[in-house]
């Protein structure tokens, strides 16, 4: 599977080698400078970690992604430091024990999560509600990017699957084209119905989709949006 890598914003200045500055994720679960490795309780998933300094605007990308408060503004400027988790994903149950470490890294003071591989970056009050009741723990990991008429999402690859697009005039019930991609891929994964070319996908609420596969992607091979797996349009039946 390919490695995703999240990137938490912190209060707390990097430390340098063998100094006690730390990081307490729980009571009993402490990142330091010497942490090359960590299991945070509730997630089998073993992280590694990379602690670095803090990045110039910061604040700047997650206002890109989604608009930024004053107060979240100030916070995200003010950051002392980025801890860095790495890992890989093989199921759904591993997706939601990661959001739910997530949970924990956030509510141990992180200001906020930035997910490398899709480009999207949460406050911490964000990621909350966009999980939500985690009925769609993909949400969170997905991005999406407009070219033309179409919709495409950005980040399925992290999850070893193609992305996945959609005409927004194929949405004639009224419904949000994201909101159908977002069902699409938690089908895929979740579900772990074949993504291939031909496929039907029920989407329930929002109607059943045939899978199509693309012949060409509209992003460069070198660009960060380009998906090795490939793209398939959403056709509806």
């Amino acid at each position: 599977m390919n490695q995703f890598v999240l990137a938490f914003p912190l209060n707390v200045d990097c430390p340098a080698k063998n100094s006690a500055t730390e990081f307490a994720i729980t009571e009993n679960v402490k990142i330091t400078a010497d942490t090359k490795k960590v299991i945070i309780p509730g997630c089998i998933i073993e992280f590694s970690v990379v602690w670095n300094g803090a990045t110039e605007g910061l604040a700047q990308l997650f206002n890109e992604h989604e608009p930024l408060s004053a107060e979240e503004t100030a916070a995200l400027n003010a950051h002392k430091s980025l801890l860095f988790l790495l890992g890989s994903l093989k199921s759904g149950e591993d997706l939601r024990m990661v959001n739910n470490a997530i949970l924990k890294m956030l509510s141990a003071g992180a200001l906020g999560v930035y997910m490398q591989q899709s480009g999207t970056a949460w406050t911490a009050a964000r990621f909350r509600e966009i999980l939500g009741d985690a009925e769609f723990p993909m949400d969170p990991w997905l991005n999406y990017l407009e070219n033309g008429e179409t919709l495409f999402s950005l980040g399925m690859e992290t999850f070893g699957l193609p992305d996945i697009c959609i005409s927004k005039s194929a949405a004639t019930s009224g419904d949000d084209p994201q909101d159908i991609l977002s069902v699409v891929a938690d089908s895929l994964f979740m579900d772990g119905i074949t993504a291939k070319s031909g496929t039907e996908v029920d989407g329930g609420d929002v109607g059943v989709w045939t899978l199509r596969q693309e012949l060409k992607s509209p992003f460069a091979k070198d660009a960060p949006e380009f998906n090795r797996q490939g793209i398939l349009r959403l056709v509806k039946k």
